[in-house]
């Protein structure tokens, strides 16, 4: 499924504008801000459930393992924690596609204002993806994670077509 994005995005497809035009535009390089706040809002979740299992202790020397510890043995805790640490690395994984997108739209010279309605479609479908991964462990949520992560990647390539359609 990973590879139609970008094969949609080369032939000049993607999201309908009927659908991604009706959003308001953000600024791009805000847009790139708001990605990083958003996978970086899933280890935040992650390490405030991790001093609540650890009673407020952070092993820092290694907090990886002791995180690992955790999702292992804490039955309260632990599977959160690993949906939380699954959204955070899907959001680093997402960013160089969008980030390259963006970019490349600038240099291009795509207008703007399209550009900056494609990111905040993006980023609302970062914000469904952290939501149903973080807050819900069930198959239905699992296929609408599955729909949004899709959307967003055709977001991230549409952006990147879009450049090299100019």
């Amino acid at each position: 499924m990973s590879v139609l994005p970008p094969v949609i995005a080369a032939v000049g497809g993607g999201i309908p504008s009927a659908i991604f035009g009706v959003l308001p535009a953000i600024n791009p390089y805000k847009a790139l801000l708001g990605s990083v706040f958003l996978y970086n809002s899933a280890h935040m979740v992650k390490l405030t459930l991790h001093l609540t299992a650890s009673k407020g202790v952070l092993n820092n020397d290694n907090p990886r393992a002791h995180a690992d510890q955790i999702i292992a043995s804490d039955k309260k805790y632990g599977p959160i924690m690993a949906r939380c640490n699954a959204a955070h690395n899907n959001g680093l994984e997402s960013f160089p596609v969008f980030a390259a997108g963006v970019l490349a739209c600038e240099l291009a010279g795509v207008d703007k204002t399209t550009v900056g309605k494609l990111c905040t479609f993006h980023l609302l479908t970062r914000v469904a993806f952290n939501v149903l991964y973080m807050g819900f462990a069930n198959n239905t949520a699992g296929l609408g994670r599955t729909i949004v992560w899709a959307l967003s990647l055709v977001s991230s390539c549409q952006l990147i077509g879009m450049a090299a359609l100019k």
